[in-house]
């Protein structure tokens, strides 16, 4: 085996941590960031590994036993913001024994608080702000040359007698296409990573991400890594990584993980026909905006084998939209929720309780109106400030913000409203999933889903998982 330069790490955290009361709903999947920078680094002929610990759920000391027997000289590891003190537990037990290790955070919580995360955990050397691939390649190269890393624009460094320095900012990608495919063949097989029954009956599952940025202004978003201005791979690129996918792995269903996936309709277009010429033969979902879709590319996303497209709605009342800045109407989800519908495509609707100026009024506002429309599925976590989002900066002047940064996985309470507890948070949590999926029409769908072997087993596990969370 020869010996890696840099091992990539997706560090160890519990489901628990992950998704809190729910973690038996938990999905896996590859670690794309990681896979890209292998990529990268791979082109410039630079060796290097992953360690995918997060979703094959390895232990602390079984991850840096792992790490040493490879012998690197750098270590890279990726975090968001709910993994970030397990992170920085990796990177403190590598120094322990081996203190001439380089540590390399980089991920969505460093590039949003860079300073902040430097100075509260001294065992990461180099933090990497924004995005990686065009900026790791020169990093390492840097590293090797013993040249100054000042130079090197899109990190906070280190320095010798222990203060920081940031470089100038990197701008970024222009072209994605540039980005050569995520190298898959660095994690474990596709087959051991998993999603919810309710989404797929066909595996192996693949997943892409296909464009970068959003333009939305959502209070609780943080797009401090790929900025607010959208850019996409080709429609040609996309495809290669599918065929890819499916001649390699032999993928039968496949998950967009695009913030935006809809956005450029050309492209979306295009994509669909030639997944519909090429016969790929594919289900697959997406996450799409609910004023950014129309009939024409629906019916033609569900032919080229759309299964479901993810709405995020948030809330039933129209002033909280407002306030969060979402720019849509519930006008604009009606009509979304039901075109999707009609299209023969399963819908989900992503909704947050606890926003601020949220009321008891406007929680049953939420239930009632998601289950005024065709929802197939719906989803609610709590209200949750990130940092390098707006409402990070802001929540404290309505209601009580605990800044934990390990409970911030949107399952567990971070912010409490003004005129309600913890406790009431919880209870209303589990009364919105109950007085949704507890009705006859959402019943009788799962049990038509049922009737199909490849879904009986894990609809079985996720139904006592529901049960247990939202019921008990």
């Amino acid at each position: 085996m020869i010996q890696p330069l840099i091992v990539f790490i997706n560090p160890p955290i519990t489901r628990e941590e992950r998704f809190g009361e729910m973690a038996k709903h938990g999905a896996t999947a590859p670690p794309l960031g990681l896979c890209y920078l292998a990529a990268v680094l791979r082109q410039a002929g630079i060796k290097s590994r992953i360690i995918d610990a997060l979703s094959f759920e390895k232990t602390m000391e079984e991850t840096v036993k792992e790490i040493l027997s490879l012998n690197p000289r750098y270590v890279g590891i990726t975090a968001k913001t709910v993994a970030i003190f397990r992170a920085a537990e990796l990177a403190s037990e590598l120094k322990k024994i081996n203190p001439d290790i380089i540590t390399i955070l980089g991920g969505t919580h460093v590039t949003a608080v860079p300073r902040e995360t430097m100075e509260r955990f001294p065992q990461f050397d180099i933090g990497v702000i924004g995005e990686g691939e065009n900026i790791i390649v020169e990093l390492i190269q840097s590293l090797e040359k013993s040249q100054v890393l000042q130079s090197v624009n899109g990190l906070i460094i280190r320095k010798s007698d222990g203060t920081l320095f940031i470089t100038g900012p990197r701008p970024p990608i222009e072209n994605l296409d540039s980005i050569p495919l995520p190298a898959w063949d660095m994690v474990p097989h596709l087959k051991y990573y998993h999603e919810s029954a309710t989404r797929f009956s066909k595996l192996p599952l693949g997943s892409v991400i296909t464009s970068r940025g959003c333009p939305g202004k959502c209070l609780f978003c943080d797009n401090s890594v790929f900025g607010r201005r959208f850019r996409a791979h080709s429609a040609h690129y996309v495809i290669e990584m599918i065929k890819y996918l499916k001649s390699n792995y032999g993928i039968k269903s496949l998950v967009f993980y695009d913030d935006y996936f809809v956005a450029d309709k050309k492209r979306l277009k295009e994509i669909c026909l030639r997944m519909i010429e090429e016969k790929l033969n594919l289900e697959w979902v997406c996450s799409a905006r609910v004023n950014a879709i129309n009939e024409e590319m629906l019916l033609l996303m569900k032919q080229a084998g759309c299964f479901q497209i993810a709405y995020g709605i948030e809330s039933g009342n129209q002033g909280i939209l407002n306030l969060q800045k979402k720019g849509i109407t519930l006008e604009h989800v009606r009509n979304a929720v039901e075109m999707t519908h009609k299209a023969g495509i399963r819908t989900k609707g992503y909704f947050m309780i606890g926003h601020p100026t949220e009321t008891q009024d406007t929680i049953f506002e939420t239930i009632n109106f998601a289950k005024s429309i065709p929802l197939d599925n719906f989803q609610a976590t709590y209200f949750t400030p990130f940092p390098g989002s707006q409402a990070y900066d802001i929540a404290d002047k309505y209601g009580e913000f605990e800044k934990d940064w390990e409970k911030m996985n949107m399952w567990d309470i971070v912010f409490v409203p003004q005129g309600f507890t913890r406790h009431s948070l919880r209870s209303y949590l589990k009364m919105v999933h109950r007085k949704f999926y507890l009705r006859p029409r959402i019943i009788w769908s799962y049990l038509k889903l049922m009737r199909d072997p490849k879904y009986r087993i894990q609809l079985i596990r996720e139904g006592f998982a529901f049960i247990r969370n939202v019921i008990m």
